[in-house]
Parts: structure tokens; sequence; C-alpha cells
């Protein structure tokens, strides 16, 4: 799934800030959340720009979250920390929708 999308359109098309490196360990998760989330139909399309820009921001998504440590506020004096609700919990879904077309998404029963 990954064949269509390589740092080169992460950086130019994308417009990411993610070294080469730090993409290309995050691609794979991406790849494998995107294939979960549309039920292998990102799997069928993998050089459509819209499947690749999904990945794209999804590896972004998962690598934002790695970098925060969740303290969204912290004190010295009687030490005290607030953690950020929903820290290293990236919204992938909601990142890979920005690209997705309708009902790519969506993993409801088709029967009938």
């Amino acid at each position: 799934m990954t064949n269509g999308c390589d740092f080169a359109f992460y950086r130019d098309a994308y417009g990411g800030s993610l070294s080469q490196q730090e993409f290309t360990h995050f691609l794979g998760r991406a790849a494998a959340f995107l294939s979960f989330a549309t039920r292998g139909k990102s799997d069928k399309e993998p050089q459509r720009d819209t499947v690749k820009l999904a990945l794209c921001a999804v590896a972004d998504s998962l690598a934002q979250a790695q970098k925060t440590d969740g303290i969204r506020s912290e004190r010295a004096g009687q030490y005290a920390v607030t953690y950020q609700e929903g820290a290293k919990n990236p919204d992938s879904y909601q990142a890979a929708a920005v690209y997705l077309e309708d009902g790519m998404l969506f993993r409801g029963w088709g029967g009938c």
C-alpha cells in the first residue's frame, strides 16, 4: 500500500515537516491504520493522490502524538502537573477524513 506514497510526495505535495527517517517510521503504521479504517478500500488504489494525502496526514498525526508528552501545564512551587486530556491518542480518523471522499471510511455492514 505504501508503494504509492514516498518521502518526496510527503514533502512536496503534502508539505510535511517530518524528517525522512521519521516519515518512514510512521508510514507503515499509517498504512496499516488506513487499510483497517477503510476495510481495504485504500489498498485497491494506492496511487490515488487522496489516499497518499490521507497516509501523510495519518503519519503526521501519529508522529505528533508521540512527540507530545501530554503535559499541559507544570508548576515548580509545590510541584503540580496538569495533563492534557486525550494526550497520545491521535485522531487518525479525522486526519484521514480530510482527504478521503464520503464512504471511504465507512465501516458499516454492507449486506442486504
